[in-house]
């Protein structure tokens, strides 16, 4: 919110966490400076939404809603109920002052709010929700059994990025593919419960998705020990990180689960860069003992190319127009970088891109829809280890000469990498950027605030103060 400046010699610390004097005294003792609470800390930002209404008022000319300032007249209740709208159950919570009503709380925000809270209205497709759907497409026409048995696939990690690869391969060699449900409270829960460490959020709800299969009486589950992936970029590694390529070993280590998981567990140790050969050799010595062939599997390996290759176009032609339509309209939008499991999985990120486009009006185009496989990012990190880094800080030299086009970073708490990566963002892209970290807490709000606050800083909420 500070455009990148640096700190001055004048610190003014406001808000509720102010109130804290040894909070202001260990900012002084670290920066060796004065820190100023001002009067009534509290409510600056409640001031300063003040002025903003004042300047919106005074410039479009319209009428003000200001309820006044005495508040016991308000008629104010808030009531909590349970959310059956869909299978997610959310914990809501309704505030009522006088006739109108706002709710908070829910995930998919189909049912309670519906309003925009601005004028903007998109020009671009919902380009996450065409995704989602091209995959659901996808698992509805992929055969559910075969010759060789039903394969259980997690609808979780690296599902929402490879899947099309593996239905090819794996309907190749005569299984049938069961793709769980998705991400709902139930299977959140059933993840929290069986983690037998402490992961990230997306770890733990690929956990959930394991006991969902293993419920539903599969022959197998599928779930590969992926090293990394193919790259042009040959001067450097392009690892997945450490959680996405052990979660079969630690899967299968937990209690309920290990039994039966020594029977139906495949996890074979694939290492996408090292091309077909090795490829073929890595899955034969899993699926060799099934009886599949090396011929049955390079068949498969080639299917499961093409069939990932037809992802590719849909996401190259999508965003292709995507970015055609915001350049024309002179419009602005948001970059949704990160990991396609936190991007892409509504129960993992708060469905927060449907929220951004709903209530905002915001143009939102998800990093794979964009056009950076080739770009080079030795002047930023000449040895970025992981792959969905480089993909990021690409995304950021992207943005870097596209004033109006504002990043958001979706990720987790606990998640290693991007700890690390994070810290290049904003020196690829030469701008600030939002990050949202989410760690399976149900309510929205201070995500919803964060979202508010950040598009509001770059400009996107007051069209009325640039004309």
């Amino acid at each position: 919110m500070v455009r990148g400046r640096k700190i001055g010699e004048t610190i003014y610390f406001q808000g509720g966490t102010a109130y804290n004097d040894a909070v202001a005294a260990a900012f002084s003792q670290v920066l060796g400076r004065k820190i100023i609470v001002p009067p009534h800390n509290g409510v600056i930002g409640a001031i300063g939404m003040a002025l903003l209404a004042r300047d919106k008022v005074r410039a479009t000319k319209e009428a003000t809603t200001f309820r006044g300032f005495d508040l016991s007249k308000v008629d104010y209740k808030r009531r909590e109920f349970v959310c059956k709208g869909c299978s997610n159950y959310c914990d809501m919570q309704e505030i009522r002052i006088g006739d109108s009503r706002t709710y908070w709380g829910d995930k998919c925000s189909e049912k309670y709010r519906k309003a925009a809270r601005t004028d903007t209205k998109p020009v671009i497709d919902d380009l996450v929700a065409r995704r989602i759907e091209w995959l659901d497409r996808l698992v509805a026409e992929t055969p559910a059994s075969g010759p060789r048995g039903t394969v259980g696939f997690p609808r979780a990690m690296y599902f929402h990025e490879r899947f099309p690869f593996w239905k090819g391969v794996l309907t190749r060699m005569g299984f049938g593919v069961k793709v769980s449900p998705r991400t709902d409270k139930a299977i959140a829960r059933e993840g929290f419960e069986r983690t037998v460490a402490e992961p990230c959020y997306p770890i733990q709800v690929a956990h959930g998705h394991v006991g969902a299969l293993l419920d539903s009486g599969v022959d197998f589950l599928f779930l590969p020990n992926v090293i990394n992936s193919e790259t042009t970029h040959t001067h450097t590694a392009s690892q997945f990180c450490p959680w996405g390529q052990t979660l079969p070993f630690v899967v299968a280590a937990v209690p309920k689960w290990e039994k039966e998981l020594r029977q139906k567990l495949l996890s074979p140790t694939v290492r996408f860069r090292d091309g077909e050969k090795h490829i073929v050799e890595d899955l034969f010595d899993c699926f060799g003992p099934l009886g599949v062939s090396r011929k049955e599997i390079r068949d498969g390996i080639r299917d499961g190319y093409r069939e990932q290759a037809k992802l590719g176009r849909f996401l190259e032609a999508a965003g292709a127009e995507a970015i055609d339509r915001v350049v024309k309209a002179g419009a602005d939008a948001i970059v949704l970088i990160g990991r396609p499991y936190n991007l892409y999985d509504r129960d993992v990120n708060l469905n927060i891109p449907a929220k951004l486009r709903d209530q905002y009006g915001s143009n939102v185009i998800p990093i794979d829809f964009l056009p950076v496989d080739e770009i080079d990012i030795r002047d930023v990190n000449d040895n970025m280890f992981w792959n969905y880094g480089r993909k990021i800080i690409a995304a950021g030299k992207w943005c870097r000469n596209r004033p109006r086009f504002h990043m958001i970073y979706i990720t987790n708490f606990k998640c290693g990498p991007d700890s690390f990566v994070r810290h290049f963002i904003t020196r690829a892209s030469g701008s600030p950027y939002l990050t949202l970290q989410f760690d399976g807490h149900g309510n929205d709000a201070g995500y919803v605030t964060r979202c508010e606050a950040y598009l509001d800083s770059k400009g996107v909420l007051r069209p009325w103060a640039q004309q």
